[in-house]
C-alpha cells in the first residue's frame, strides 16, 4: 500500500495502518451510540421538567339540572326549554325538539376537556372569534331564572375542531366539536318526525278502509276482495317514517285529501293538501300545516283502492294449492 494514498497512515507499519483503518468503523458507531443516549436523554428531561396539565371539563356547570338552552350567532336565536321528560320550541309553536340532535350535543358537551390553551390573552379573544362581541355561537345554559354557565364557539383550526372558551375565562382551546352541532336557527332543532304514527291498525281514505287482522290485511267493507298485503306495508311503512320539512306561514290552499289511521290506543285524522308544486299536512292534534316533500305526499296519499287489491293472476300465483290443480287439469306433473 501507498502511504501517500492514506496520509494519516504514513510512518506506519502494515499491521499498524490495517489496525488504524479497522478501529474507524467501530468509533463511528460508539460515536452514534453515544448521539443516541443523548437525544434520548434530552428528550426524557424535557418530557419529565414539562409540568402535567390536569385536563378540566368544558362545561363545568350540571348539564343534567339544565332546563333552558339559549343558542345564538350573530344574526339569529332559538331556545330550547325543557317540558316534563322533553324539549320544546317556546319560539315555534310549543313544538317539540328533536331530542336525538339535543341528547348528541349534550354528550359532545360532557366529553369535551380542556388541556393546553392555544392562546391566554384577552386581546386573542376577537382573532378567534370567542370574544363578548364577536363569535361564531353562543350557548347559555339555564337553571330556572339563573343562568349556570356560557360557552363561546369560534374559529375552526381544522376538521371537526373548533375554538372554545368559557365565559370569564382568558384562555382559549381547540377542542372536537363543531359549529354545525350548536345549531342558532330554530327550525334546525324541529322535531321532523312528529307528526309519524307507529304500528296502525286501521286506514280510511277516500275509497277504500282496510283493517289489520293478526299479520294480514283485509278491506273492512269488501270482505270478499283480497288485499295485497306488500302495497298496504308500504302506506303503513311511509306514515310511520315521514319527515315535516317546516312549518307552513300561513294555511295553504289546494287539493285535499283525507286520512284516517287508528292504533291500538288512539285515533289521527290528517289534511293533506297539494298546492301547486309544494305539499303539506296537518294532523288534527296540532294547529298548524307542515310542508313535506312530494315523495312522502304520493307514497301516502296516491295509492287508491284498486292499486291494494290483489288480481286474478297474483292470486293465482301466490297460491300453491291451485298452482297444482292448474297444472293437474293442464295435463302437467306437479
Amino acid at each position: 500500500m501507498n502511504s501517500s494514498t492514506y496520509p494519516l497512515f504514513s510512518g506506519m507499519s502494515g499491521a499498524q495502518t490495517a489496525r488504524r483503518k479497522n478501529a474507524w468503523p467501530r468509533n463511528l458507531f460508539i460515536l452514534l451510540i453515544v448521539q443516541l443516549a443523548l437525544a434520548i436523554a434530552i428528550y426524557t428531561y424535557r418530557s419529565n421538567a414539562q409540568p402535567e396539565v390536569e385536563a378540566k371539563p368544558l362545561a363545568e356547570f350540571n348539564i343534567e339540572n339544565v332546563d333552558k338552552w339559549l343558542i345564538s350567532d350573530a344574526n339569529s336565536q332559538v331556545t330550547l326549554v325543557r317540558s316534563g321528560d322533553g324539549w320544546q320550541l317556546p319560539d315555534l309553536h310549543q313544538l317539540p325538539v328533536d331530542s336525538q340532535k339535543l341528547d348528541g350535543m349534550v354528550e359532545k358537551l360532557k366529553g369535551t376537556k380542556l388541556t393546553w390553551p392555544v392562546a391566554t390573552t384577552e386581546s386573542s379573544h376577537e382573532r378567534f372569534e370567542v370574544a363578548e362581541n364577536k363569535f361564531q355561537r353562543r350557548v347559555e345554559v339555564f337553571e330556572g331564572d339563573k343562568k349556570a354557565g356560557e360557552i363561546f364557539l369560534g374559529t375552526s383550526p381544522g376538521f371537526k375542531k373548533v375554538h372554545v372558551r368559557r365565559a370569564g375565562d382568558k384562555d382559549i382551546y381547540a377542542v372536537e366539536l363543531s359549529s354545525f352541532e350548536f345549531a342558532s336557527v330554530t327550525k334546525d332543532w324541529l322535531d321532523t318526525s312528529l307528526l309519524t304514527v307507529k304500528q296502525p291498525v286501521h286506514i280510511r281514505a277516500a275509497d277504500y278502509q282496510v283493517q289489520q287482522k293478526g299479520d294480514a290485511w283485509g278491506f273492512v267493507d269488501d270482505a270478499d276482495t283480497k288485499v295485497d298485503n306488500a302495497k298496504v306495508a308500504s302506506i303503513v311503512n311511509a306514515i310511520s317514517s315521514f319527515t315535516v320539512q317546516e312549518v307552513a306561514a300561513t294555511k295553504p290552499e289546494g287539493e285535499q285529501t283525507n286520512l284516517m289511521v287508528k292504533t291500538a290506543v288512539a285515533e289521527w285524522q290528517y289534511d293533506f293538501i297539494k298546492s301547486g308544486e309544494d305539499h303539506y299536512v296537518k294532523r288534527n292534534d296540532r294547529d298548524q300545516y307542515f310542508k313535506i316533500s312530494a315523495t312522502d305526499y304520493e307514497r301516502i296519499v296516491q295509492p287508491k283502492k284498486q292499486d291494494l287489491v290483489v288480481t286474478a293472476g297474483e292470486a293465482a300465483a301466490s297460491d300453491p294449492i291451485q298452482d297444482v290443480v292448474n297444472k293437474t287439469l293442464s295435463g302437467s306433473t306437479p
